[in-house]
């Protein structure tokens, strides 16, 4: 028995069930694709696929809407794989374990996958409902959004024919979004040689845990911990002397780091003074500053037996470098009430054999603000002696409060609903940026279900949102 055999809409929870039960990593799309495709060919709907992995099934339209222009329904397959440390999950190869909890449905110990299978199940289930009244449809659904919006940049030219699109990946009932961040990548290497370790001195593994973690565009706002800069910070507070073997944190570009950890190593007479140090600086950090917030974060020490480290002086370098790298909230809109403007990401470290890899990545519905950020970047690395490369900047989205499709959902939402729906825009990396950008005269909308804790193993989505939608959507679809 599926834990959504109870839920409403039936169709949609159905759908969402059995995409949930196949391994779909950014980049490993390839499984749920082919299960999709099937469904579809299986209905006698036209499908193809282009060089990317990305797929289209054409959906003729009810009796009588024939002469409609088409309409495209879009999603991304592939989901953020993050769990926590306790989790046993493999997920390569574990299906997602769902559960209801009250008014949520979420996870067990992993993401939940709702972004974006959520959406993709609702544009599919309208699709195939043969009460639902619409016009030609084109469901586009891509691959690798997470990681970079990759499936969207490399769309063909004429891959799809229709000019008003609906996206499906937004995670606020209450909204429409009409706009959203550009984002861009920078990866920065700090070169280290190692050596063993002198006679008397210990090695600890150190772990900072307990944070939030969350998606880095939709709650980079609210001041959360990031595990990296707090381990940096932690180890800084003797004042130096200790060696690094490892360090790594996060695991995803996109989302707020909630654990990080280190092995280091130092002389025997100052272990206590370093773990002293280390636990007060996240102790002050817990009460002064994420107090209320964050306030879940925790350092502990542990044995450890490296067979060699880094020296002194590059340990300390590595640390200043990460302790320097700007992170969070830098600017808010000026035209758009409550809108982030900029913001950057100390997404990811990792220790190579004889290198610190660090990876940043950087919002803004600015265009000059994303190349002054990546400036910065670069100049703190040169500042390190550090290499630095940076990756395609992703277009943002500008709002167009103008849209013919944005006026007819607002009118159907406020129909649904009797309320006016907020229009808004995003600082997120969605699709419409990119795919606007590639098709000229597109005209897109954006909107879904309550989605909390994306990217995280908190996430959840909220069951009497997902009905909501479903009758927005199909309200939308007769209109058009």
């Amino acid at each position: 028995m599926s834990a959504y055999d109870s839920l409403q809409p039936a169709a949609v929870w159905k759908l969402f069930a059995e995409i949930d039960r196949i391994p779909r990593a950014s980049g490993a799309e390839s499984a749920v694709m082919a299960m999709l495709e099937k469904r579809a060919k299986a209905r006698s709907h036209k499908t193809k696929r282009d060089r990317t992995g990305n797929l289209l099934i054409s959906v003729p339209a009810a009796k009588g809407r024939e002469q409609a222009p088409a309409t495209v329904l879009q999603g991304h397959v592939d989901m953020v794989c993050e769990k926590n440390a306790s989790s046993n999950h493999d997920f390569a190869k574990d299906p997602i374990v769902p559960r209801v909890n009250g008014e949520w449905v979420v996870a067990d110990g992993t993401t939940l996958g709702a972004d974006n299978a959520i959406g993709v199940s609702m544009a599919i289930a309208a699709a195939e409902d043969p009460a639902v009244a619409h016009g030609p449809l084109e469901i586009l659904l891509t691959v690798d959004e997470e990681r970079g919006l990759t499936g969207a940049q490399n769309v063909e030219p004429g891959f799809f024919t229709g000019k008003r699109l609906i996206n499906l990946d937004s995670e606020d009932d209450t909204s429409i979004t009409i706009g959203c961040a550009g984002m861009q990548e920078t990866l920065i290497s700090l070169e280290a040689s190692r050596s063993a370790l002198p006679k008397g001195w210990i090695a600890r593994e150190v772990f900072v845990t307990g944070l939030k973690g969350g998606h880095s565009g939709l709650e980079i706002h609210t001041n959360r911990g990031n595990a990296i800069r707090i381990l940096a910070r932690a180890l800084l507070a003797d004042g130096g002397g200790l060696r690094l073997a490892h360090l790594d944190g996060g695991n995803k570009r996109n989302a707020i780091p909630r654990e990080a950890r280190a092995v280091i190593a130092v002389a025997a007479k100052g272990l206590a003074a370093l773990e002293k140090a280390a636990g007060a600086e996240v102790a002050r950090i817990r009460a002064e500053e994420l107090a209320g917030i964050d306030d879940g974060v925790e350092i502990r020490f542990s044995p450890a037996s490296p067979k060699d480290a880094w020296g002194a002086a590059e340990s300390a370098r590595a640390l200043a470098l990460l302790a320097a790298l700007p992170h969070g909230l830098l600017a808010m809109s000026q035209t758009v009430e409550d809108l982030v403007e900029s913001s950057t990401n100390l997404a990811v470290v990792s220790t190579a054999r004889r290198a610190l890899r660090v990876c940043c990545t950087s919002r803004s519905s600015v265009n000059s603000s994303l190349e002054q950020m990546a400036g910065q970047h670069r100049s703190i690395a040169q500042l390190a002696g550090a290499s630095c490369r940076q990756g395609p900047r992703t277009p943002g989205w500008k709002p167009d409060p103008g849209s013919a499709l944005l006026k007819l959902v607002r009118e159907q939402y406020a129909k649904t609903f009797g309320r006016e729906p907020d229009v808004r825009g995003v600082h997120a990396g969605l699709e419409c940026g990119t795919l606007k950008d590639r098709m000229p005269g597109l005209d897109a909308i954006s909107f879904g279900p309550d989605i909390h804790g994306a990217h995280s193993p908190d996430e959840r989505v909220k069951i009497a949102s997902v009905e909501r939608v479903y009758v927005l959507l199909k309200a939308v679809l007769g209109a058009l």
